[in-house]
């Protein structure tokens, strides 16, 4: 589990990570625990121990303590553990230093500028490498403001490759636009171009990445910032194999799509 630091637009981003369990009935883990920041560039993860953390503190980081460089792919990962780390690693790393998961252990993140803060509950987990992403987006908003669709992909591996973003309309499914997105990146696609109405429901589609979905409102003043992020389907459900399910829900939709295109 690793924990997002981004920043996108010209927003900053921010991390606060609170070292208390999630629950009172798992064995909770009490020692100190070194802080890293890891992020991709030329090839491989680079690492830096920021501090160390004790139980039952909260620390803060925001994206303006660290150099432009660490944030060219628009994200890099805060990682808790008991163990010292090179100063580059070919994977991320895989310990697992939390001893309670019901629920997960979370952070709040978000994007903040001088006047607005938004956050959400965050920690992410690599994708795989062969994944894709299905979201239908019901969070467009009208008003003095700007749209965005924004997708945060993080894999094991310190490679950003391209995939592209199919965007439709959920009435007729028609490709709206095509769009290179990239792994261990932030991906900021700006929506207000497509004219999409509040009765509108748009789909959006990667065949070959999967990422989580946030969309992003920010007022042309800056004075009011929102982030929200889509749930998978399996998330809404409650029993038998949730990942068929979900598997199944794309398989359907994504040929309706090829029907579309074939027509």
């Amino acid at each position: 589990m690793f924990f997002p630091l981004f920043k996108t637009l010209d927003l900053e981003g921010f991390v606060e990570l609170v070292y208390i369990p999630p629950n009172n009935w798992e064995n909770p883990l009490k020692t100190k625990l070194r802080l890293y920041l890891l992020w991709p560039s030329d090839g491989v993860w680079n690492t830096r121990e920021l501090c160390q953390i004790q139980y039952g503190q909260v620390i803060r980081f925001t994206t303006e303590d660290f150099t432009a460089e660490t944030f060219q792919t628009g994200v890099a990962l805060v990682y808790p553990t008991s163990q010292a780390l090179p100063s580059t690693l070919d994977t991320l790393p895989v310990e697992a230093f939390w001893s309670s998961r019901i629920p997960e252990w979370r952070c709040t993140a978000g994007l903040y500028n001088s006047l607005a803060q938004t956050s959400y509950q965050s920690e992410i987990f690599p994708f795989p490498n062969k994944a894709s992403l299905l979201t239908f987006h019901p969070f467009i908003q009208e008003g003095d403001l700007k749209n965005y669709l924004v997708l945060l992909n993080v894999i094991k591996e310190p490679r950003v490759t391209e995939s592209f973003l199919e965007i439709r309309d959920a009435a007729t499914l028609k490709l709206r636009d095509r769009i290179k997105v990239f792994s261990n990146s932030l991906n900021c696609i700006p929506l207000d171009d497509y004219k999409f109405s509040q009765s509108d429901l748009p789909i959006f589609y990667i065949d070959s990445m999967a990422a989580i979905p946030f969309g992003l409102g920010v007022s042309k003043g800056g004075e009011m910032l929102s982030l929200e992020h889509t749930h998978p389907p399996a998330s809404l459900v409650l029993f038998g194999q949730r990942n068929s399910v979900q598997g199944r829900i794309k398989q359907k939709w994504v040929s309706k799509f090829g029907a579309i295109n074939g027509s």
